[in-house]
């Protein structure tokens, strides 16, 4: 009785002493776990050199050169020889209105001015007779003055029922056919034929006005295409539009957006369409020996820009200033020294130390 009391004594503290064990092994285990555990986030050097702003837009390409052909006399076409893709020289003629009536109207015309003139002849000699007054001829020459201008009119209309190509260039787009009917007095002329200059070629790049301050003319742009994937052309900013007829810019949900022009060289432009969409890449300011970090270093909030900065194995949160954003990083104006390890991405709330939104002084 005795033996079996002591033996389940034993036991008990053998058990006890286990579950010590167990419990001391994995308290260290967790410990150790903790000290070796990596950060969940990553880090990286500020460092010093060169950054350029870069601003990106979309745009379409256009021709430099190019006109509608329209003409100022109604009337059916009565032919059309020109079609879409074909090349086009000045003076060439691409289209002509059928000219019966007009051509019945200068005829009219011209039978007006040549009684007009004959009258005026005629009392041109009598007034030289004494046998009308001053005031006679001077009627007869008003008459004649009026013919004279109605017959320049009917000729005008009459010549251009024959439409010609005002430049040299490429017919954009579906002409209009033969046997549709011309019309005049409408608020918008009707197109007979577009001819573009295809060897000239621009973007219209749209650019809203917090970016705008960044560009200037002759600056460096980089641009893609979707009919040439992977391909990457550059261009240069040729002009910068400071306004659009009627108002000063063109808005859009509160945003004033401006036009920036850029010059296609040459070389590039057999392979562009017009109206084909551009994406680009503008390159504004560049600043040498400027302290910089990733883009993904600054962190915002309503209190300001910050980063994180590693100090004693934490991240502590510093208030920055910067200046220009590149295309990956951004230039630190204020805040950093270079060398200074940051956290560039990931989560650093678990780990941050209370630290001022100022940090430890800097610069």
């Amino acid at each position: 009785m005795w033996n079996n009391r002591i033996w389940k004594k034993r036991k008990l503290w053998v058990i006890i002493v286990l579950i010590l064990c167990i419990a001391g092994g994995g308290y260290l285990y967790a410990k150790n776990k903790d000290a070796t555990a990596k950060p969940a986030y990553t880090t990286g050097k500020v460092e010093r050199g060169t950054i350029a702003s870069v601003i990106s837009a979309t745009g379409t390409i256009n021709p430099v050169k190019y006109v509608d052909v329209s003409t100022n006399v109604a009337g059916k076409l009565e032919s059309v020889l020109v079609k879409e893709n074909q090349k086009v020289t000045e003076g060439e003629v691409i289209a002509t209105i059928d000219d019966r009536q007009l051509q019945a109207v200068a005829d009219d015309a011209k039978a007006a001015l040549d009684n007009a003139a004959a009258d005026l002849e005629r009392y041109r000699t009598l007034v030289g007779q004494g046998a009308v007054s001053q005031q006679s001829y001077d009627n007869a020459l008003v008459k004649y003055q009026q013919a004279q201008a109605a017959y320049n009119r009917a000729q005008a209309n009459l010549s251009d029922t024959t439409i010609t190509a005002p430049m040299s260039g490429t017919i954009i787009g579906t002409p209009l056919k033969a046997g549709q009917t011309i019309s005049t007095g409408i608020s918008t002329q009707m197109i007979i034929a577009t001819i573009a200059d295809l060897s000239d070629l621009e973007i219209y790049l749209t650019v809203d006005e917090t970016d705008i301050g960044n560009i200037k003319k002759g600056a460096r742009v980089d641009f893609t295409v979707d009919a040439h994937p992977g391909q990457t052309y550059t261009g240069y900013v040729r002009d910068i539009a400071l306004g659009t007829k009627g108002n000063m810019g063109t808005t859009s949900t509160s945003v004033v957006y401006y036009t920036v022009r850029v010059t296609i060289p040459t070389e590039y432009a057999a392979d562009f369409f017009p109206t084909m969409t551009a994406r680009a890449t503008i390159y504004g300011d560049e600043r040498t020996n400027v302290l910089t970090v990733p883009l993904a270093a600054v962190r915002t909030d309503k209190v300001g820009e910050y980063v994180y900065v590693i100090r004693d194995g934490q991240p502590v949160r510093t208030s920055v200033t910067t200046g220009i954003t590149g295309d990956t990083s951004i230039e630190i104006v204020k805040g950093l020294n270079e060398g200074d390890e940051i956290v560039v991405s990931g989560d650093v709330t678990s780990a941050t130390k209370k630290a001022s939104s100022g940090g430890a002084p800097h610069m």
